[in-house]
């Protein structure tokens, strides 16, 4: 925002989610427009050392953070980033982000990376340490554009059958959508309504894609201006290798299949994803199936046409072991913007149905976010 000395709510509906102008934004390569031979004017200014360094800082707060399963929890500071995004020249683009957490003791790693070229609007190729949708530009898998707390949704917070990544020593991640790993793909729009993104990948968590086998293709279709239809496509294998690093000792295949859609209703935003997933057992002998799915609304109240308050619900659905084990979880929440820069949040999960012999658990979490 002060690289382009726009407001916030040019490219947020409500921060962190995405408006028309911020998907365009974040396609382009952080610039609003890119030229190309049609002569369309730029209207963001390249990266420059003597003008803005375009670096973020973020600090986040939760100073309650109960379970009922647990203990209180005051964590006076939770998580601390810094991100650096922009052009590095006329068609390239880089973001990177690092991140110190109270869980892993305020140690600093890098979150996430990725160098983008821009050869139009229909044609751009990322390479990135990042989740799979990380090019995305709607919010419907995202994690890091998410308007809750701690309760992401399971969607993308579930490891399914296991095989995208099984676990153990030597990597980071547990297979789950939101979790980084080595890609490479190319994305754009041919025609204003249609996004797409194709590409290839490692496991997750894998720092060095070792063997990476896994292919990915996202279609987005704005059927309305305000309304998209999508649907995700994963199929991968954890390979059995060489590398030490590997957690499969036999080959196993899994797969994702994603239908989202998210609606924009003047200051309300609807979105939902449905998703199947297959993965091959440890052994490769049978295939355990999942589904996960989810619906969440918000709704803006504004002021000045800025967001003040956002109200949230969500409902979550997500299955384990072969489908024998069902959970269905609400999420209840309400953001308060002070500023377009600093928010407060109140948010409760109850969970609403479990395997028999579980006991149901709820969280509530008071949480402040503040960028600069």
């Amino acid at each position: 925002a002060r690289k382009e000395q726009a407001p916030c709510n040019v490219c947020h509906t409500t921060w962190p989610m995405l408006s028309v102008a911020g998907r365009q934004y974040k396609e382009n390569g952080y610039a609003f427009t890119r030229g190309g031979g049609g002569g369309t004017e730029k209207l963001s200014e390249p990266f420059g050392w003597d003008k803005i360094f375009p670096i973020t800082a973020l600090i986040t707060a939760r100073p309650y953070d109960k379970k009922d399963s647990g203990d209180a929890k005051m964590r006076a500071i939770h998580e601390v980033e810094l991100m650096v995004a922009g052009q590095l020249h006329t068609n390239v683009s880089g973001w990177l982000e690092l991140e110190a957490e109270d869980e892993e003791n305020f140690a600093v790693g890098l979150k996430f990376a990725a160098l983008g070229y821009h050869h139009s609007a229909a044609v751009n190729v990322q390479a990135a340490w990042a989740p799979l949708t990380w090019a995305d530009p709607y919010d419907t898998y995202s994690g890091t554009r998410r308007m809750t707390g701690p309760n992401r949704a399971q969607v993308i917070n579930q490891r399914f059958g296991g095989a995208d990544r099984p676990g153990g020593t030597g990597l980071a991640g547990e297979g789950r959508l939101r979790d980084q790993r080595q890609l490479v793909s190319v994305y754009g729009r041919p025609v204003g309504s249609l996004y797409y993104n194709v590409g290839v990948s490692s496991v997750a968590g894998d720092s060095e894609g070792v063997s990476p086998d896994t292919r990915f293709v996202r279609v987005a279709f704005d059927a309305l201006p305000s309304t998209m239809i999508g649907v995700l496509v994963i199929d991968g294998t954890c390979k059995a290798t060489l590398d030490g690093r590997s957690n499969c000792a036999v080959d196993r295949a899994y797969s994702r299949r994603g239908v989202d859609v998210q609606s924009d209703i003047g200051p309300a935003r609807l979105m939902a994803v449905h998703l199947q997933a297959k993965d091959d057992n440890a052994g490769a002998t049978a295939t355990e199936k999942n589904k996960a799915w989810y619906v969440q609304g918000t709704y803006a109240f504004q002021q000045g046409g800025r967001p003040t308050w956002v109200p949230l619900v969500r409902l979550d659905y997500y299955e384990q072991s072969n489908g024998v084990n069902a959970f269905k979880e609400g999420v209840f929440g309400a953001t308060y913007y002070f500023t377009q820069n600093i928010k407060g949040l109140v948010e409760y999960m109850k969970q609403l149905e479990v395997p028999a012999g579980r006991v149901e658990d709820s969280r509530f979490t008071l949480q402040l976010v503040a960028t600069f």
